[in-house]
């Protein structure tokens, strides 16, 4: 690994020593170059559409292809139908617009697609456990940018444990942080089409998040984020691999909404670190996604908050 700048605040961190390796299997044939570039117009029109029309038919039009044919090309290409995946864009939006933001809830409501307070509330709190005024005004979370509360701080808990090396197939993103979920949703649809398996027993990703977004405006974020992938599988030269080195870490288990990592890093630098004397390695803070969030509910998320210790 090349030399890395140590982190100095909750979400910075340097990852550089990432490369491509040229692969001579999984060609993409022109046509799934064609269903390729429809499956990611579709998911880019429905992230930046949530307050508009996604219907089917509409989704279909953006596609390119009958209503009929497209609900299943979408489903088989992406692992979940198209109102599973509007429905968890949309709930993913929420949260941040509830804690990042002062719109009413009515006005957060319209904006993510839904059609009256009474039915995004019942959405979201199926998801949440919480009603979307009750989660606003919740002591477990608050806004990035929000001076500390006037109450004790939660706790998380946290164990010093070696990691190890972890080879992922990733996409870099550049932006506000919240929307990395686009760029796992387009990596795994690309993947999928060239039937490219991890090669891994269960659902594992990681983010690395290089910037601050106290101190980076959101336009300039940049982060990496991908899949945890097995050292024996050869991926196409379109593919981007990152490495992160096997390290003594503190793992902080996080459970729920990635809203709420905030929080998390806060308490570790600011709480764990100075009171548990240890020494910060040059290598990065990463985040590790337990949990496939198509198929699991928010609250019941599970991420782990590695930061890597000097031995």
């Amino acid at each position: 690994m090349g030399q890395i700048a140590t982190p100095q605040s909750p979400l910075a961190a340097t990852f550089r020593d990432a490369y491509v390796e040229p692969n001579k299997g999984n060609k993409v044939s022109s046509q799934n170059q064609s269903y390729e570039r429809r499956t990611l117009r579709v998911l880019d029109h429905i992230h930046d559409n949530l307050g508009g029309d996604l219907s089917l038919d509409t989704l279909a039009k953006v596609a390119c292809m009958s209503p009929f044919h497209w609900h299943r090309v979408f489903y088989g290409i992406t692992g979940e139908t198209l109102a599973n995946c509007i429905r968890r864009v949309r709930m993913d939006r929420a949260t941040f617009l509830l804690l990042q933001s002062k719109q009413s809830v009515a006005e957060i409501a319209a904006q993510c697609g839904y059609g009256n307070v009474q039915s995004f509330a019942r959405s979201f709190q199926a998801d949440y456990g919480l009603t979307p005024s009750k989660f606003r005004k919740s002591e477990i979370f608050h806004r990035a940018s929000s001076p500390p509360k006037p109450f004790a701080p939660k706790t998380f808990d946290i164990e010093i444990r070696q990691q190890p090396a972890i080879r992922l197939v990733a996409d870099s993103h550049k932006g506000d942080y919240q929307f990395l979920g686009r760029t796992i949703s387009q990596l795994h649809a690309r993947l999928n089409l060239r039937e490219i398996k991890l090669g891994v027993d269960a659902f594992s990703a990681a983010a690395i998040l290089h910037d601050d977004p106290f101190l980076v405006p959101e336009p300039d974020l940049r982060s990496d984020i991908g899949f945890v992938i097995s050292s024996e599988i050869d991926l196409p030269e379109e593919f981007s691999e990152f490495r992160i080195a096997s390290s003594r870490c503190a793992v902080l288990h996080f459970a729920g909404p990635h809203v709420g990592l905030y929080e998390a890093y806060q308490y570790l630098y600011g709480q764990w670190v100075p009171n548990n004397g240890v020494e910060l390695s040059d290598l990065p803070i990463y985040a590790m996604i337990l949990d496939d969030p198509r198929e699991v509910s928010p609250a019941e998320m599970r991420t782990d908050i590695c930061l890597p210790l000097v031995n």
